[in-house]
C-alpha cells in the first residue's frame, strides 16, 4: 500500500520552516528536526584487516572514540553479530523515474535478491520516486510484502531524488538501533522535489543512518551528491557501469550491514548546535576504520506549555 504523499509533503513542510518558511497546521508526523537532539551518540563502525576483512573480535578497551579530538567514554559496544545482535532497520529507496524502464527488471531481481539476504531481527521499508514519493506502508521483517511491493513498482515520470531522500531520513530518524539507507538512481532530480539538496545533506549530516549509494551510470548520474552522502554518513558508494551488476552491489551492502560495531557515547560537551568531528582509533596494527566523519549536535528543544 502506498504511503499517502500528505505525509511528505508535511514532512517537507516543516523542514522548510526551519529555512524561514511556514509549516502547515496538520501534522500527522512529529516535527522534522535539523539534528540530533544529543544526549546519547550512536556510531556505527567497520572495522577491516589488511585484507579486507570485517574483524569481529575488538573488545571496548581496544577502541576509542574522540569528538572534536577530545577522548570521550565509551558507554556501550554492540556487534552486528551473534545472539546479542543490534536490530537493523533499512530504507531501500529506489528510483522508478522513466528513465529506469531499461533497468527496471534487473532492479527488481537485485532488490529482491536483497530483501532474502536480511536477518529475521531486521526490519524495511521500501521507498520508491519519480516526479512523487511512494513507500510500502511501515517497517516490516516480511520479505513477501518487500518483494510484492517491489515487483509492483513502474516506471514513469521525472526524479524527485531530493523529496526522497529526505523522506527516507524522516522515517528513519527514530527508528531503534542501527538504521541505514540505501539509495538507487540513475538520474539527477530535476526540479521535481520540494527540497534543497542543502536541506538533504543537513539532514543526513545530522541523523544516525548510513547512506549507501548507487548511481547506475548514465549521462546525468549525480555521482558527486551520492558520494558526498556515503562518505558524511560512514556509508559506502557504488558506480555499476551496468545494471547487471546490480546483484553484486547489493550482496556488498548487505555484507557491510552484517559486519559493523555499534558505539555509544554520551558527549563531554553540552549540545550547542555545531558540527562536531568523530574519530575512531583501534589499538591494532594494520587495521582500517570506517566511520562517519561527524554530526550535528543540536540543542534538545523543550516542550512548550
Amino acid at each position: 500500500m502506498s504511503r499517502p504523499t500528505a505525509a511528505l509533503t508535511i514532512g517537507l513542510a516543516v523542514a522548510l520552516a526551519s529555512m524561514g518558511a511556514s509549516a502547515p497546521q496538520t501534522q500527522q508526523r512529529p516535527p522534522l528536526v535539523i539534528g540530533a537532539e544529543v544526549e546519547v551518540v550512536s556510531v556505527p563502525v567497520l572495522v577491516f584487516d589488511k585484507g579486507g576483512r570485517f574483524v569481529s573480535d575488538l573488545k571496548k578497551e581496544e577502541i576509542q572514540i574522540f569528538e572534536d579530538g577530545v577522548l570521550q567514554d565509551i558507554t556501550y559496544l554492540g556487534t552486528s553479530t551473534g545472539e546479542d545482535r543490534i536490530p537493523l532497520s533499512i530504507a531501500l529507496t529506489l528510483d522508478t523515474s522513466g528513465s529506469m524502464q531499461p533497468s527496471i527488471d534487473f532492479l527488481k531481481e537485485a532488490a529482491t535478491y536483497f530483501t532474502g539476504k536480511l536477518e529475521d531481527s531486521d526490519q524495511a521499508l521500501v521507498v520508491s520516486f519519480n516526479e512523487s514519493v511512494k513507500s510500502s506502508s511501515e517497517f516490516t521483517g516480511d520479505t513477501d510484502r518487500m518483494d510484492s511491493f517491489i515487483n509492483g513498482l513502474q516506471v514513469w515520470g521525472g526524479t524527485a531524488l531530493y523529496d526522497a531522500v529526505l523522506y527516507s531520513l524522516d522515517r528513519l530518524r527514530d527508528r531503534p538501533g542501527r538504521k541505514a539507507l540505501i539509495l538507487l538512481s540513475d538520474g539527477d532530480d530535476n526540479g521535481a522535489s520540494s527540497a534543497s539538496k542543502g536541506q538533504v545533506t543537513a539532514m543526513a549530516k545530522a541523523v544516525e543512518v548510513s547512506i549507501y549509494a548507487v548511481g547506475i551510470q548514465g549521462f546525468d548520474t549525480p555521482k558527486g551528491f551520492l558520494k558526498n552522502l556515503a562518505q558524511d554518513t560512514g556509508g559506502a558508494y557504488y558506480f555499476p557501469s551496468k545494471v547487471a551488476e546490480l546483484i553484486q552491489v547489493f550482496e556488498a551492502i548487505s555484507k557491510d550491514l552484517k559486519n559493523n560495531y555499534l558505539i555509544a557515547y554520551s558527549p563531554k560537551r553540552s549540545a550547542d548546535n555545531t558540527y562536531r568531528k568523530i574519530e575512531v582509533k583501534v589499538a591494532r596494527p594494520e587495521i582500517t576504520v570506517r566511520v562517519r566523519p561527524g554530526y550535528m549536535a543540536a540543542k534538545k528543544r523543550r516542550n512548550r506549555r
